[in-house]
């Protein structure tokens, strides 16, 4: 099957890798919670803190992605 104008190029889109920030921070977000209203399990600090490691290592791969997506915006408005 040929590829259409509509078929996004990978990483073209930088929804999926947004919705992967928003879905982790959240997450972590809600552990934090958790670990502050009950007493949590020995190998919770683990989990925990791996994910707010997992935030910056989303970022890395999310803003990249992002600003060449706008850069390609940009440059051509009919893309969109």
């Amino acid at each position: 099957m040929p590829d259409s104008a509509r078929t996004p190029l990978p990483l073209a889109d930088s929804s999926a890798a947004g919705r992967l920030v928003c879905w982790i921070l959240g997450a972590a977000l809600a552990a934090t919670a958790a670990d502050l209203v009950a007493p949590m399990p020995p190998w919770w600090p683990l989990v925990w803190s791996g994910l707010w490691a997992l935030l910056p290592v989303t970022l890395a791969f999310w803003v990249p992605v992002r600003a060449r997506e706008k850069r390609r915006l940009r440059e051509d408005p009919a893309a969109a």
